[in-house]
């Protein structure tokens, strides 16, 4: 058979393929879009690490604070009224055997000289409350004291391994008491026994019941976390042990700041109108009864103006940022007198902040008001 003659068909554009120009074109395409999503991706991360990071130092902070909070809503229960309110109180920690003397028993005391510093431009709360069910007026005692006990009306109020302070009802210029744990209750002689007790006390002397458990809690911010220290059962003025994790724990991290203030009733106290209204007028940090206190009132009307305490706390994302993503360190209300600063970290504008602060009324104090003099008060402070 004859071939076939060449009648000059070509191959279909599909047969030939594509030219190179095409392909060049396709690479450029989609170099585009690889370039296109990679951005999208980028700034994607970039919204998650913002949402993320503050979520995170919103967390640190409201669980810190909330610590806080819970405290010092309770602060000052068991030694609101004016017979203890300000005074010395001593005792030994039950888990070192260490004798510790706070220069005031106080709801509320910020910058305690009783507790170490925290980290730079930070302060540090010592708050304190009792769990009794008994009035904080105290009971009278009937009888002078001996030694090993207290002879009181109402002993039936009492019970046994439950923690008192002993004081007289007529206040000195310089008063303190102990904690002593009350070993049995004579019924028949109406007395309190304590393994070491304070002789000499006079009829009259009041008894405050502070319940089983004395809470005694120092708060710090060290190495950018919130941590408390049980002052009851350590020394929390022990510098050599801020890094023992049995004394000093961690209760919420990358915390960087803690700063707080009094809120005190200055009402009546330079000018002729007598007595305190209950109302906040302003907030400081001046402890009451400090060498920068210049009130001329009695120590526990110095304290018993003190109806509030305002805390901030800030906390800290983290993840390191390169972008620097914070310009200034945050602010508060008290800022004028306890400013926020953060510059001891070099780095500190690599992270996120989100600062939270709460004003949390002494309810203990508020309630207790103005006291008679049988109480240890004038009648108006």
């Amino acid at each position: 058979m004859a071939p076939r003659p060449d009648i000059g068909l070509k191959p279909s554009r599909a047969a030939r393929g594509f030219t190179l120009i095409e392909l060049m074109v396709a690479v450029v395409v989609a170099m585009l879009f690889a370039v296109l999503a990679m951005r999208v991706f980028g700034q994607a991360e970039s919204q998650k690490r913002v949402t993320t990071g503050g979520n995170d130092a919103l967390i640190n902070a409201s669980l810190g604070l909330f610590a806080l909070e819970r405290d010092a809503r309770q602060a000052g229960h068991g030694l609101n009224a004016f017979a203890i309110l300000g005074c010395k109180l001593t005792w030994t920690t039950t888990a070192s055997a260490v004798k510790v003397t706070l220069s005031a028993a106080a709801p509320v005391t910020i910058n305690a000289g009783e507790v170490v510093a925290g980290d730079a431009n930070t302060d540090t709360l010592l708050v304190i409350s009792a769990n009794s069910n008994n009035p904080p007026e105290g009971d009278a005692t009937i009888a002078t004291s001996d030694g090993t006990g207290y002879r009181v009306a109402t002993p039936g109020q009492f019970a046994a391994d439950t923690w008192i302070a002993v004081l007289p009802s007529t206040r000195v210029s310089t008063c303190s008491s102990s904690l002593e744990k009350v070993t049995a209750i004579d019924s028949a002689t109406s007395k309190l026994a304590v393994a070491q007790g304070t002789a000499g006390l006079p009829v009259g002397s009041i008894v405050f019941d502070l319940g089983s458990a004395v809470q005694i809690r120092a708060y710090a911010v060290r190495q950018g976390n919130l941590m408390v220290c049980d002052y009851s059962a350590w020394n929390c003025g022990d510098a050599s042990k801020t890094v023992d994790p049995d004394v000093w724990m961690t209760m919420a991290s990358n915390i960087v700041s803690l700063r707080a203030q009094y809120g005190r009733d200055t009402s009546g106290i330079s000018g002729t109108s007598p007595g305190m209204r209950g109302v906040v007028d302003s907030f400081d940090q001046v402890t009451p009864g400090s060498a920068s206190d210049a009130s001329t009132l009695a120590t526990q009307c110095r304290w018993a103006r003190v109806l509030a305490v305002r805390m901030a706390l800030v906390g800290r994302s983290t993840t390191y940022d390169k972008t620097a993503p914070t310009a200034a360190a945050p602010t508060w209300d008290g800022a004028a007198d306890a400013p926020i600063d953060l510059s001891r970290d070099a780095a500190w504008q690599r992270f996120r902040y989100r600062m939270l602060q709460a004003t949390v009324p002494l309810r203990n104090l508020i309630w207790e008001g103005s006291q008679s003099t049988y109480e240890g008060g004038t009648g108006g402070c």
